[in-house]
C-alpha cells in the first residue's frame, strides 16, 4: 500500500522542502496555542498556592517552574518563527528544520518532567501520553528522527519513575503505559510520514508524468503539421506537373502545326517589305517583330513538355557554366548590372547540357530584371552531402509570399511583357532530372537554389 513511485532527485528535495514547510507552519500556530494554554495552567497555579497545596507537597512547586519554562519557551518559538518566516517551501532553510525538531523535543520532554514530577500528586503519564500524541500529529519527520525524539523521552520518563514513583506496581503500569503509548505514537508517525510522503510523491511524478506526455504530444503534433505540409507542398507540386504536362501536351500537338502556316507568311512579309516603299517598312519589321516574338512563345511551349526524351551525360555544371558566362555578362553589361561566380569544385552530374544552358539563362536573366542598375547577381555551386547546388542570387526587392505560392505555374507572370513561362520552363527542366527547386527571399535580394542529386558513375 505504501509502495512509492520512483520519481527525480530534485523533486525529491522540493518534497522535503514542503514538509518542513508545514511542520514549519503547523509548530508556529501550536506555539502560539501551548503559551495561552500555559496561562491557563499558570493560574491553576496560582489556585493551588491560595488552597495551599505548596506547602502540604513540594512537587506542585516544581510543576510550577515546569510550567514558567514552558511560558518562556513557548515565546521564545514565537518570537523566532516571526523573525525566520517564510511564504513558500522553496525558502525553507535550515534554521527551519532545527526550530520544528527543537520544539518537538522540548514539547516531550517537558512533558516528560511534568509526569515525572505528577508520581509524586497523582501518579500517573497523562501528560506525557497526550504530549506523545501531539508530537505524533502536528509534524512530519522522517523515522530516525521521531525514533531520537520518542527514545530519548521514554528513557527520562523511565528515570523520573523510577526515583519519583516508590509503589512498584503503579511504577511497572506506568512503565507498561508509556511503552505503548511510545509504540504507537511511533507507529502513527510513520504512517503519516509515509502517506504524507507517498502523496506528494504521486502528485510529483504524475507531474513528470503529465510533463513527459506533453512533449511527446508537441512532438507528434509536429510531426503531423510537418507532414501536412509536406502533403500540401507535394499537392502543389503535383498540380504544378500537372499543369505543365498539359501545357507540354498542347505544346506538342499544335506547335509544329503552327510554327509552318507562321514561316510561310513570315517569309511572304519580308519579300513585301522589299517591294514597298520606305514609308511602310516599318510596319513589315513590327510584324515580322512579332512573329519572332510568337515563335519564342512556341519555343518554350516545346521546352515544357515533360514526355519529350531527355539526353542526359555525364558533365560537370561548373563547364556549362563557365562556357555560358560571356553571353551572361553580355547581358549584365547591356542591363548595367554586375556579376558575379563562385564555383566551388562539384561532382559531375548526368545533365542535358541545352537544357540546363536554358535553365541557368532563364534564373540569370530574371535576377537582372529584378534589380536596378547597379545591383550586384552572383552564381554559385556547392556540395552537401547527397547533391550538388547551383544558386542563383539577385539584389532585388525580394518576393511576396503570394507571389511566391505560384512560382513555376505557367502563364503566371507580374512582368508587363512576360508570358509567365520562363519559371515554368526553369521547373521542367529540373523535374526532369530529378531535382528540386528552393527559393529564399527578402527585402535583401531572392536566392534561387536548384538541387541535383549525387550519382555514381557506372563502370
Amino acid at each position: 500500500m505504501l509502495q512509492l513511485q520512483q520519481i527525480k532527485e530534485e523533486n525529491e528535495n522540493a518534497i522535503e522542502k514542503i514538509i518542513t514547510y508545514q511542520n514549519f507552519n503547523l509548530t508556529r500556530k501550536f506555539s502560539i496555542i501551548m503559551f495561552f494554554l500555559n496561562l491557563v495552567l499558570l493560574f491553576i497555579d496560582y489556585l493551588n498556592i491560595t488552597r495551599g497545596l505548596w506547602t502540604i507537597n513540594n512537587s506542585y512547586y516544581y510543576l510550577f517552574l515546569s510550567h514558567v519554562s514552558l511560558g518562556l519557551v513557548s515565546i521564545l518559538c514565537i518570537f523566532a518563527s516571526n523573525r525566520i518566516i517564510v511564504q513558500t517551501a522553496n525558502e525553507i532553510t535550515l534554521a527551519h528544520k532545527f526550530y520544528v525538531v527543537f520544539y518537538s523535543f522540548f514539547l516531550l520532554f517537558e512533558t516528560t518532567v511534568v509526569s515525572g514530577i505528577d508520581q509524586k500528586i497523582h501518579g500517573q503519564v497523562t501528560v506525557y501520553i497526550i504530549g506523545c500524541l501531539i508530537v505524533a500529529v502536528i509534524s512530519n519527520y522522517n523515522l530516525k528522527v521521531k525514533a531520537f525524539l520518542y527514545g530519548s523521552s521514554f528513557a527520562t520518563l523511565t528515570i523520573f519513575l523510577t526515583i519519583n514513583q516508590e509503589n512498584p506496581d503503579i511504577r511497572q503500569g506506568n512503565y507498561i503505559n508509556t511503552f505503548s503509548v511510545v509504540l504507537i505514537s511511533y507507529f502513527i508517525s510513520f504512517l503519516l510520514f509515509k502517506l504524507k510522503h507517498q502523496d506528494l510523491r504521486h502528485k510529483y511524478y504524475l507531474e513528470d508524468l503529465v510533463k513527459e506526455r506533453t512533449k511527446e504530444l508537441q512532438a507528434v503534433n509536429e510531426l503531423l503539421t510537418q507532414e501536412i505540409l509536406d502533403r500540401k507542398r507535394a499537392e502543389m507540386e503535383m498540380v504544378k506537373l500537372d499543369r505543365l504536362n498539359l501545357i507540354g501536351e498542347m505544346a506538342a500537338s499544335i506547335s509544329h502545326e503552327v510554327r509552318n502556316p507562321m514561316t510561310t507568311v513570315k517569309g511572304f512579309l519580308q519579300l513585301l517589305k522589299k517591294k514597298q516603299e520606305s514609308k511602310d517598312k516599318e510596319f513589315f519589321d513590327l510584324m515580322i517583330e512579332e512573329l519572332d516574338r510568337a515563335n519564342s512563345i512556341l519555343s518554350e511551349f516545346l521546352s515544357i513538355n515533360r514526355n519529350k526524351p531527355t539526353m542526359l551525360v555525364w558533365h560537370n555544371i561548373n563547364d556549362i557554366i563557365t562556357s555560358t558566362l560571356p553571353l551572361i555578362q553580355a547581358d549584365a553589361n547591356t542591363n548595367d548590372k554586375l556579376l558575379t561566380t563562385e564555383l566551388n569544385t562539384v561532382a559531375d552530374l548526368q545533365l542535358n547540357i541545352g537544357e540546363i544552358r536554358q535553365l541557368l539563362l532563364n534564373l540569370v536573366r530574371n535576377g537582372f530584371e529584378a534589380m536596378s542598375k547597379g545591383g550586384l547577381l552572383q552564381i554559385k555551386t556547392f556540395t552537401t552531402k547527397s547533391e550538388v547546388a547551383l544558386v542563383v542570387t539577385d539584389q532585388g526587392n525580394g518576393i511576396e509570399q503570394s507571389t511566391l505560392e505560384k512560382l513555376g505555374t505557367p502563364f503566371y507572370t507580374t512582368k508587363e511583357q512576360g508570358t509567365g513561362l520562363g519559371l515554368a520552363v526553369c521547373y521542367g527542366i529540373v523535374a526532369r532530372h530529378n531535382g528540386r527547386i528552393s527559393v529564399e527571399t527578402g527585402p535583401a535580394g531572392t536566392s534561387f537554389y536548384v538541387y541535383f542529386k549525387l550519382r555514381k558513375k557506372e563502370a
